[in-house]
């Protein structure tokens, strides 16, 4: 077994306080660590049951079943993954193991596991204390090894202000330890230098567009961030509804950026936008593959990122309905201002999509006052959906030119 982490991280190894709350900022590496701690525990302790947790299933089962799962591979380790039920059992020396996957969006199933020996909370800003409360109570059941909630997030304090008072506050919850993280504490730092001095670039260009920002996510520090640029609702994909147009939005990345995919659904001036894709180290045909696999038709109209005409025709060579959005200049401003003029909806479940909604803001001057642009942070989706609806949706309309008599 080999585990890599920082000097920073090591000694959380080994702690066993009730509560360990991981808060810091962008790329620290706090919830690989978590996976790691878990995985170490459940190879050396026997008859663990991890709950692991998000707001959202779906959201848990794309980003931290993709961990565990990487984990286990990178040491050897031979485990079954029931896709139905949402579990891990790993065979590890102290025998088998298992991971919980879960989603709070479905309360009554928590309710209903026993026998969870430790539980981790992802990106816990999503949850409210209630929710927490009620995790907690599930881990008060006797067991052979000790019993640890871990949580992992974001310092933001609109999203999760009861996180601040509950563990940095004057009256902190009882047997907490908390770890501050910055992405100078990350093992990448070391292991591979360039695409940590590419991401770390990303966030130290931040203190020039959102000081608020660059303070959560480059110094791991709370803060509030203010001059959101959307307010969209979270809605159900009406059953049965017959669209006006379905068509796709699409934005490329790669290691230190995600790729990302949005179905929008419109009816006369109203839209549904719904998070199909949100992955990082895809080529352009892993890409076509993931398309395949979410049922994307290779006909619906998809619009991407018009800088990257190269992987537009590869995803057109590879049979896709692939073309550039429109752009040019103050194009963002003018979609944004397009898409403001409409009534728009995220589907249930898009959390990714949400996640950026959240935090798409205006950028500010050193002044602190609003620019007309948005922060270039974390908006892959939020682009996807803006080349999507502004390329399909804002076309010029026609002039129709009435000729009178005698003219």
């Amino acid at each position: 077994m080999e585990i890599v982490v920082s000097s920073s991280f090591e000694p959380l190894l080994w702690d066993e306080s009730p509560v360990l709350v991981m808060c810091g900022g962008r790329g620290s590496g706090k919830s690989e660590f978590a996976g790691r701690k878990l995985f170490v525990r459940g190879e050396k302790e026997a008859g663990h049951r991890f709950l692991v947790v998000r707001k959202i299933r779906r959201t848990c089962s794309d980003s931290v079943v993709f961990l565990i799962k990487r984990i286990l591979d990178e040491n050897g380790v031979s485990y079954d993954y029931n896709k139905t039920d949402h579990t891990i059992v790993a065979h590890g020396p102290a025998g088998p193991y298992e991971f919980v996957f879960v989603g709070l969006d479905d309360p009554e199933k928590i309710k209903s596991f026993t026998g969870m020996t430790s539980a981790w909370i992802e990106e816990a800003t999503e949850l409210t204390r209630d929710d927490f409360l009620k995790l907690d109570l599930c881990l008060r059941e006797p067991g052979p090894s000790y019993r640890q909630i871990m949580l992992t997030f974001n310092p933001q304090e609109v999203e999760a202000r009861w996180l601040k008072d509950a563990f940095f506050g004057a009256a902190p919850y009882p047997g907490a330890r908390v770890h501050n993280s910055t992405i100078d504490d990350n093992p990448l730092k070391r292991l591979d230098p360039k695409t940590w001095a590419a991401y770390a670039g990303k966030l130290d260009a931040l203190r020039d567009q959102d000081e608020a920002l660059w303070k959560i996510s480059r110094l791991g520090l709370w803060a509030a961030r203010s001059g959101q640029i959307f307010s969209w609702d979270v809605a159900d994909l009406p059953k049965d509804a017959k669209f006006d147009d379905v068509f796709l939005g699409g934005d490329f990345g790669y290691s230190v950026d995600p790729s990302g995919l949005v179905r929008i659904h419109r009816k006369a001036d109203e839209f549904w936008l719904e998070e199909l894709l949100y992955a990082k180290n895809l080529t352009n045909q892993d890409l076509s593959r993931e398309m395949e696999l979410l049922g994307v038709q290779r006909r619906e109209p998809s619009y991407w990122d018009s800088a990257e005409p190269k992987s537009i025709e590869e995803l057109r060579r590879l049979g896709w309905n692939a073309a550039p959005a429109q752009k040019g200049q103050d194009s963002v401003r003018a979609g944004i201002d397009f898409i403001k003029s409409k009534k728009v909806h995220i589907v249930t479940g898009s959390h990714n999509l949400k996640k950026e909604h959240d935090s798409y803001c205006w950028r500010k001057d050193r002044g602190g006052q609003p620019m007309s642009e948005p922060v270039a942070f974390d908006d892959h989706l939020m682009s996807a959906v803006r080349y999507g609806i502004f390329t399909r949706c804002a076309r010029p309309q026609s002039k129709i030119w009435t000729m009178r008599a005698g003219v």
